[in-house]
C-alpha cells in the first residue's frame, strides 16, 4: 500500500507490528496518521494496545489489506481515489 499512497504523493515514514513498542516509537516521530491493517494487526493486537487506540491522539484508518491487494491486482483505479479521498478527510476534517 505504500507505493499506492506515494503515488498520489503521501510519505511512508513508519511501519511495523502493531504492539506496544511500536506505538511507544510513534510517539516519538512526526506523523499526519496512522494507518491499521485490519487483517493482520487487528487479531493480534494485545490488549494494552488496543486500549492505547481507544484513546488515540491522531487520526486512525482501519484498513483491510486483502481489499487493497485485490482491487490493486485487478487495476481499481476508483479504489486509489477513494483510499485518498478517506486519507484527506480524516487530516481535513470538515468542521460544519
Amino acid at each position: 500500500m505504500s507505493r499506492l499512497l506515494e503515488s498520489y504523493g503521501f510519505e511512508s515514514t513508519h511501519s511495523g507490528q502493531l504492539n506496544e513498542q511500536f506505538l511507544d516509537s510513534l510517539e516519538l516521530t512526526p506523523y499526519d496518521l496512522l494507518i491499521i491493517d485490519q487483517n493482520e494487526d487487528i487479531p493480534t493486537l494485545p490488549p494494552a494496545a488496543a486500549e492505547r487506540l481507544r484513546h488515540w491522539h491522531r487520526p486512525v484508518l482501519f484498513n483491510d489489506s486483502m481489499t487493497t491487494r485485490v482491487s490493486l491486482q485487478q487495476g481499481d483505479t476508483e479504489f486509489g481515489r477513494l483510499l485518498v479521498e478517506q486519507i484527506c478527510a480524516l487530516l481535513t476534517p470538515d468542521d460544519s
